[in-house]
Formats: structure tokens, C-alpha cells, sequence
């Protein structure tokens, strides 16, 4: 599906001790908006103050190997850059950087 519509977007289910689970929903065409998933909450009855919200995200480092045999090494050089070109996932879903974490780990391919 190319679109979703905005009351389609969102599924809220609460869980246990004050836990809730918001499936946001997008179609390939859709850009993501994670503050905008946060304010349509209070549609769904769960009132959440963007201000007292911390997103954890991951962050991988490409290292190309020189002990493993796997991709010739100019391809893990270009696969690494291009990795490194690739937006932020705090830019792709439009998260406020003053509230992100990331957390990252290096990967030898």
C-alpha cells in the first residue's frame, strides 16, 4: 500500500503496570514522523509529553575485514561508505536529537 491513512496510522495497546504498545503504520510512499505518532496518542487516550520521551537507537560501524575471506575487499570498502552516507535513523523519523541515544557497536564484514 503506497498510503495509510491518518486514522489508520495508529494502534495503542495497553499492557501491564502503565505499559502501552503504539504500532505506528505507513505505507512505502508515507514518510515516517515519529513526534507526530507521539502527539496523535492523545487521540487513543494515552497522553505522553514529548519533553519526558528518550528514543534508544543503534548505531553499526562497517569495518572491512582482513582476516575473514568474504566480499573482495573493494566491495566491503564501498558497502562501508555507503553505509556511511546513509541518513540517520534520528533524521529518517524525524526524531528531536536532544532526546536520542544510540548506542553502537562496530560489525567486521
Amino acid at each position: 500500500m503506497a498510503h495509510v491513512r491518518s486514522s489508520n496510522r495508529i494502534e495503542v495497546q495497553e499492557l501491564t503496570d502503565g505499559f502501552h504498545r503504539v504500532i505506528a503504520h505507513y505505507g512505502f510512499m508515507d514518510e515516517p514522523d515519529i513526534p507526530d505518532v507521539v502527539a496523535s496518542c492523545k487521540n487513543h487516550g494515552l497522553e505522553i509529553s514529548p519533553q519526558q520521551i528518550t528514543y534508544f537507537l543503534s548505531r553499526e560501524t562497517i569495518i572491512p575485514s582482513t582476516r575473514k575471506r568474504g566480499m573482495m575487499l573493494w566491495r566491503e570498502r564501498l558497502f562501508r561508505i555507503m553505509a556511511q552516507n546513509a541518513q540517520s535513523a534520528t533524521a529518517f523519523f524525524r526524531l528531536p536529537a536532544n532526546r536520542v541515544v544510540e548506542l553502537g557497536m562496530q560489525v567486521e564484514i
